[in-house]
């Protein structure tokens, strides 16, 4: 009986957990995913998702001194998404587009996908974010955004369309 109720209790929890974030993260330690919830929270408002969080190396290799969060706000389509970097005190959003009074991480329609992160030797590593987005022709399309600390901001440096994997 008491393995049954303590099985239960277990399961409550594992899954109030995993609820927490859209993108599945099992590394993600509790306090980061904490701080996560409540920047989701102060940035996004009441109705905000944290979609993903990570702590990451995104300045120099090895620091892991930054947290990604990505969250979503609901908008007259869809969802709008939010990228930011936490780091040292500081909140670094990642903007698509400049002109985007919303400061958007993607492009108004645009679904988050993945993020990656790529070490180059003697730069600041490159943060991917990955989007789906729907192309009237070809159909849903993979966006990739690549930022890279240029040490004040991160800057989207490329921008890149692809085929979904399959």
């Amino acid at each position: 009986m008491k393995s049954s109720i303590l099985a239960a209790m277990l399961l409550i929890i594992f899954v109030a957990s995993a609820s927490a974030q859209l993108a599945r993260n099992p590394k993600i330690a509790a306090p980061d995913l904490e701080t996560a919830k409540a920047e989701t929270l102060a940035l996004g408002g009441e109705t905000a998702e944290l979609i993903y969080a990570a702590r990451i190396d995104a300045v120099a290799k090895g620091s892991y001194d930054s947290l990604i969060v990505v969250y979503a706000k609901p908008a007259k389509t869809g969802q709008d998404h939010f990228a930011v970097i936490l780091r040292e005190g500081q909140k670094f959003p990642l903007i698509a587009d400049k002109k985007d009074k919303l400061a958007r991480a993607f492009a108004p329609g645009d679904k988050y996908l993945r993020m990656g992160l790529r070490h180059e030797d003697g730069k600041s590593p490159l943060i991917r974010l990955m989007a789906v987005t729907n192309d009237k022709e070809k159909g849903e399309q993979q966006r990739n955004l690549d930022f890279q600390f240029n040490g004040s901001e991160f800057v989207l440096i490329a921008e890149s369309v692809m085929p979904l994997p399959r």
